[in-house]
C-alpha cells in the first residue's frame, strides 16, 4: 500500500487517528428494497425466468433482464449502495461446478463532519504514539482523497486538565497536523467532561446542517475531574438512561453544570489547586455520566475507543457509545488501536459497512467440503480498482472477512466495501445424481434464497440464483435366440438392470423386474426404469463424477437354455442358446456304465455271467434305437445336472461363460 505521508511526526498520529475513525463511523441508513427475481418451474426444471443456458449451466441475464437496474459492469444495482452478482460455470471434472458470489460497495453520498475527542494526558507519549502510528498507516492512501473531495471534514478536541480545539472543521491535512504538533499540549488531569462538552459544541456550532455528525472518544475513560452542578439543578432518577456495568450503578444524575466556574470536583484527596474540591470517584463518575446522557439527546452517533480501561472506565465508556457495537477496546500502549479504528472506519464512507451473506445450498445440491468447509474448499478474494480502472487483487479488502458453513449453508460475515472495492467467493457443488428422485436433464437451482445484508439493521438484498443440470443415458436392450425354433421361443423374458460405481448409501443398485416381449421383437430402449416401485432416471455419472456402469441380467432362464450378455455397439444383448440334446462327446462307452444307466440298464447289474465273455454283446442286446430314448434323455444327461454350466449366466454374467460368450471383462466398461 502506498503512503502519502512520511509519518515522521508523532503528532501526525492523531490526525491519522481522526481520519481512520472518520473513514469508518457512518452507518448507512439505507432504504434499499430488494428485487423479487422471477423463477419458472416446469417439465424442464426450475430456473430464472430471465436467464440463459450454456451447456449444463443456466445464469441470469445480467445487464439485459427487464425491471432490474444494472451498473456498467452488469451487476444488479441496489440504489448505488450494493452491487451483486451470482453465477455458475462448469469446472474441470465431470459433474463439478464453480459457484461465484461477487459483491461491490460504494461511497456514501452523505457528507460527514466528525469530531475526535482525545485524552491527551501526560501518558499519551512514547510507545503509545509509536503504536498508534503503526496502527493508522493503513489509512494513508484514503485520507487525502476523502478530504480532497470535501465529503469528510475533521475537527479535533484534545483534553487533559485543559481543552484544545481546532478552528472548526478542516480538510487540510497540514493544518490538522500543525494543531496536534504545536497547539495541543500533554498535561496531567483527565477532565473528560470538559472534553466531551467541547466536542459537542464543535459539532453544534461548526458542522454542516446536511452532514452526518460523528463523535469519537479515545481514552481510558477514567475521569478524575468534573464540573460543579448548577444550583438547584434538576435531579433525574436513573430508569435506564445509564446502564449498569461491572457492578457499578447510578441511582440518579443531573445534566446541568457550572461550565464557566473555576471551581471543580476532583478525585484527588490532596489537590494542589485551591479551586479543586475533593470528592469520591462516584461523584465524578455520576456527574460525567449525567453529561453523557445530555449529549446523547443531540442525536449524534457516538463511538468509544477505550484504552485498557479500568472497571470504572468501562462503565463510563460503554455508556458513552451509542450502541454496544460502538464500544471498542485496545491495549494500554495502543498496539491494537489500528484494528479498533478499522472497525469504526468501515462505517464512515462505505455503503457496505458490516455486511453478511447467507447462502444455503439448493435441494439436491451437494456442497463440496460440507462439514469441513475450510479455506481449501473455497476462494475468497478482495479486489480494488487501480488508476487504470482495472480490478487487481487487494488482500486487505478481505481482511476481517470470515467464511463458515453449517448444514450446507455458507455464511460470509465482516464484509466492508466502499467505492472501487469488491469481494468474490467461489466454491464448488455437484448434483446429487444418486438420489432416488433425481431427474436428469432438468434444471436444479444451485441455492436457496441467497442474500446480502449490508449492515446488521438493513434489509436483506437478494442475489439471482443460477441453475445446473446433469445428463441421463439411454440403455438399448436386445434379446437373441440361438439354436431355437420359433415354436420354442416364449412370449417374453424377464431381466433386471444393475449398476455399479455407486457412492451413496441410499443409491439404488438393482432395478425391479422388466420384460422383453416377442411382440416387440425382444428389444427395448430404456430412459427410465422401475426401482422399488418408482420410476427412476438413468444418470450418466455418480456423485463423484464417475460414469455409472450399467448392466442387464436375465432372470428365470427357460429350462434347457443358457443365457449370456454381451455388448454390441451401444446395445446390451442378452443371448439365449438352446443346449445340445445329444452332444457327440458325451456318449463314450466308458462313461455309460457308471453314470448314465445305473437304474435302467439291467444287464450290467443282473446278468454279469452272460455279458462277461463277450465285449460286443451290449451292441446286440441293447439296441441303439432304444437306449438313447429310454436311458439317456437330454434332461438326465450330466449337462443338465451340473449347475456350474447353466446357472452362472443368470447371476454372474461377467465370469461364468468365458468360452461361449463375448469377453465378459469388456461388458461393464462399454455399457
Amino acid at each position: 500500500m502506498k503512503h502519502k505521508r512520511g509519518w515522521q511526526k508523532y503528532t501526525g498520529i492523531f490526525f491519522l487517528l481522526l481520519m481512520g475513525v472518520l473513514m469508518g463511523s457512518l452507518t448507512v441508513n439505507s432504504e434499499t428494497t430488494t428485487y423479487d427475481f422471477d423463477y419458472q418451474t416446469d417439465a424442464t426444471g426450475q430456473y430464472l425466468t430471465n436467464g440463459t443456458a450454456q451447456g449444463d449451466t443456466y445464469n441470469y441475464k445480467y445487464g439485459q433482464a427487464p425491471g432490474v437496474a444494472f451498473d456498467e459492469e452488469n451487476y444488479v444495482n441496489y440504489a448505488d449502495e450494493a452491487y451483486l452478482k451470482k453465477s455458475v460455470k462448469e469446472a474441470a471434472g465431470q459433474g463439478l461446478f464453480d459457484v461465484t458470489l461477487a459483491v461491490k460497495g460504494n461511497q456514501t453520498s452523505t457528507p460527514v463532519d466528525l469530531v475526535m475527542v482525545i485524552d491527551y494526558s501526560s501518558s499519551m507519549t512514547g510507545e503509545k504514539l509509536t503504536n498508534a502510528l503503526l496502527g493508522l498507516q493503513q489509512f494513508g492512501n484514503e485520507l487525502a482523497d476523502s478530504l480532497a473531495n470535501g465529503s469528510i471534514r475533521i475537527g479535533i478536541v484534545a483534553y487533559n486538565r485543559e481543552v484544545y480545539t481546532t478552528n472548526g472543521f478542516s480538510t487540510d491535512i497540514a493544518y490538522l497536523e500543525q494543531f496536534l504538533r504545536e497547539t495541543a499540549e500533554s498535561h496531567s488531569g483527565t477532565f473528560m467532561q470538559k472534553g466531551l462538552l467541547a466536542g459537542q459544541q464543535l459539532l453544534l456550532e461548526e458542522s454542516r446542517p446536511e452532514a452526518e455528525k460523528l463523535f469519537i472518544h479515545i481514552g481510558d475513560d477514567s475521569a478524575n475531574r468534573s464540573y460543579l452542578p448548577v444550583d438547584e439543578a434538576a435531579v433525574y432518577q436513573n430508569t435506564g438512561a445509564i446502564s449498569d456495568y461491572n457492578g457499578y450503578h447510578t441511582e440518579s444524575y443531573i445534566e446541568e453544570f457550572q461550565t464557566s466556574a473555576t471551581a471543580y470536583h476532583t478525585t484527588s484527596k490532596n489537590p494542589s489547586d485551591s479551586q479543586a474540591i475533593p470528592v469520591s470517584n462516584t461523584v465524578v463518575t455520576d456527574e460525567t455520566l449525567g453529561t453523557i446522557v445530555a449529549l446523547k439527546k443531540s442525536g449524534f452517533t457516538y463511538y468509544s475507543v477505550a484504552t485498557a480501561p479500568s472497571a470504572r472506565g468501562e462503565y463510563i465508556g460503554r455508556n458513552l457509545a451509542s450502541a454496544p457495537s460502538n464500544y471498542l477496546t485496545t491495549d494500554e500502549n495502543l498496539s491494537g488501536l489500528g484494528s479498533a479504528l478499522t472497525e469504526i472506519a468501515n462505517h464512515i464512507d462505505k455503503t457496505i459497512p458490516d455486511g453478511t451473506i447467507t447462502d444455503p445450498m439448493g435441494e439436491g445440491i451437494l456442497l463440496q467440503g460440507a462439514g469441513n468447509f475450510d479455506a481449501d474448499q473455497y476462494q475468497l478474494v478482495g479486489w480494488r480498482k487501480n488508476a487504470q480502472g482495472e480490478w487487481v487483487e487487494a488482500p486487505e479488502v478481505a481482511t476481517g472477512v470470515t467464511v463458515s458453513e453449517k448444514d450446507q449453508t455458507i455464511t460470509v460475515s465482516g464484509i466492508a466495501l466502499g467505492e472501487n472495492e469488491k469481494l468474490t467467493l467461489t466454491y464448488q457443488v455437484r448434483l446429487n445424481t444418486e438420489a432416488p428422485d433425481f431427474k436428469g436433464e432438468a434444471w436444479v437451482l444451485c441455492n436457496g434464497r441467497t442474500t446480502l445484508t449490508p449492515a446488521s439493521d438493513d434489509e436483506a438484498l437478494d442475489f439471482p440464483i443460477p441453475s445446473i443440470k446433469a445428463p441421463n443415458v439411454s440403455l438399448a436392450v436386445l434379446k437373441k435366440w440361438v439354436n431355437v425354433s420359433a415354436a420354442e421361443i416364449p412370449d417374453q423374458i424377464d431381466y433386471q438392470v444393475k449398476r455399479t460405481t455407486t457412492t451413496a448409501a441410499d443409491s439404488w443398485q438393482q432395478s425391479d423386474r422388466l420384460t422383453l416381449e416377442k411382440a416387440n421383437d425382444f428389444q427395448a430402449s430404456l430412459t427410465k426404469i422401475p426401482v422399488a416401485g418408482q420410476m427412476a432416471d438413468l444418470p450418466k455419472y455418480n456423485n463423484q463424477g464417475e460414469d455409472f456402469v450399467y448392466q442387464v441380467e436375465e432372470v428365470n432362464i427357460p429350462d434347457g437354455f443358457e443365457s449370456s450378455v454381451t455388448t454390441e455397439g451401444d446395445t446390451l444383448v442378452i443371448t439365449n442358446t438352446k443346449k445340445e440334446t445329444e452332444p457327440s462327446t458325451t456318449e463314450p462307452s466308458t462313461t455309460e456304465p457308471s453314470t448314465t444307466e445305473p437304474s435302467t440298464t439291467e444287464p450290467s447289474t443282473t446278468e454279469p455271467s452272460t455279458t462277461e465273455p463277450s465285449t460286443t454283446e451290449p451292441s446286440t442286446t441293447e439296441p441303439s434305437t432304444t437306449e438313447p430314448s429310454t436311458t439317456e434323455p437330454s434332461t438326465t444327461e450330466p449337462s443338465t445336472t451340473e449347475p456350474s454350466t447353466t446357472e452362472p449366466s443368470t447371476t454372474e454374467p461377467s465370469t461364468t461363460e468365458p468360452s461361449t460368450t463375448e469377453p465378459s471383462t469388456t461388458e461393464p466398461s462399454t455399457t
